[in-house]
């Protein structure tokens, strides 16, 4: 989020507010959760713009040929001098401020990326390091950090995304080292049945329980991943008999862009840092628009702004920031190619591609 304001808008209905009827800003947003750009002092009047806000080609003046080429331009050229961003809801809209478009300093396009949490991987190799043969080992879980995601310690709506995190057992600022047991009926291959007694021990124990989904062998390695964000951790495999060790191979955890958690749970700081979601009028009660399972493109706006007299709390010389979260009618990311779903791909001058990220600073 950014230093000063900041601001989420969720637009979870493939539409970009389109003027219909009165060209009033709020009348158009009531009763609707759809997300619109206000142009308060165009040339032809205060209306939505649901076309491009600023131009970022340019044909060169001295190109008489009839398919001249477009140049890029480094600061692409803005359409409008002022621009409000807002969204309906079913009392009051929520709203930026008005901003003069020469203070917008960057717009940042990413794609949807699907979080997956850190990994430990249990492999033959691993396993025939350390003795042959049936024998009694211990896997130590040394766990590094605990959860950054608002779910995994507070969750209002009761989602339950995650999981209650077991917050009790990590109240000092040591890391902490979690043992259990496993019998191992053979080094040559690690199969099922290993699988199997990894995944008792681990469901029964309170805490790893709580951590880590269940144990998901594949080639004949035991993979172990972490639930909640944020969690970072070692396992370290002991064979009791002779005390010889050897690590697992760990997998770093991928954060992702617009997963179900990351929106709601910045839809909830919002609320929290400024009050009822900072809506430009206050609210009758608030509503939440993030949704669990939901997946999210996410477009950021930074803006400078004239501190003191203007919004925020940051010194001087400080950003504000608007986040756009955007998705399919139905929760499904986006569809490359689908220009049903490419709702704000006009007005940001971005195109829809798997694992993209496009940016552009003034």
């Amino acid at each position: 989020m950014g230093t000063n304001l900041s601001q989420v808008f969720i637009s979870n209905t493939d539409v970009l507010q389109t003027p219909s009827g009165s060209t009033d800003a709020f009348t158009d947003l009531s009763n609707t959760p759809e997300v619109g750009i206000w142009n308060p002092n165009g040339a032809d009047g205060a209306k939505w713009v649901n076309s491009k806000l600023f131009e970022k080609t340019v044909v060169p003046a001295d190109d008489d040929s009839a398919d001249p080429a477009e140049a890029t331009l480094a600061n692409p050229l803005w359409l409008y001098t002022h621009l409000q961003f807002a969204q309906g809801t079913t009392n009051n809209p929520i709203a930026s401020p008005i901003i003069n478009t020469r203070n917008i300093r960057s717009i940042k396009y990413n794609k949807y990326e699907e979080f997956a949490g850190t990994k430990a991987t249990l492999t033959d190799a691993k396993l025939g390091a350390v003795a042959s043969g049936a024998f009694q080992g211990n896997l130590k879980f040394i766990i590094k950090s605990t959860p950054t995601d608002q779910l995994s310690f507070y969750d209002p709506a009761g989602l339950n995304i995650f999981g209650d995190f077991p917050l009790g057992a990590f109240n000092t600022t040591n890391h902490k080292a979690i043992n259990v047991t496993v019998n191992f009926d053979g080094v040559d291959a690690v199969d099922t049945t290993i699988q199997s007694d990894i995944a008792a021990r681990m469901a029964e124990h309170p805490i790893l329980s709580k951590l880590f989904k269940a144990p998901a062998i594949s080639t004949n390695d035991v993979v172990i991943e972490a639930i909640h964000p944020g969690v970072v951790f070692d396992v370290i495999l002991t064979n009791v008999a002779d005390d010889s060790t050897t690590d697992l191979a760990i997998t770093g955890q991928v954060l992702g862009v617009g997963n179900d958690w990351q929106v709601i749970g910045e839809e909830i700081r919002c609320r929290s840092r400024y009050g009822n979601f900072n809506r430009m009028y206050l609210p009758q009660h608030m509503e939440a628009f993030g949704k669990k399972g939901y997946k999210y493109d996410k477009i950021v706006i930074e803006y400078e702004h004239n501190w003191p007299n203007s919004t925020g709390i940051a010194p001087a010389g400080a950003l504000n920031q608007i986040v756009i979260y955007n998705t399919d009618t139905d929760g499904t990311a986006p569809v490359v190619g689908d220009a049903a779903t490419d709702t704000f791909g006009d007005a940001f001058q971005y195109t829809i591609a798997d694992n993209t990220t496009g940016k552009y600073i003034w």
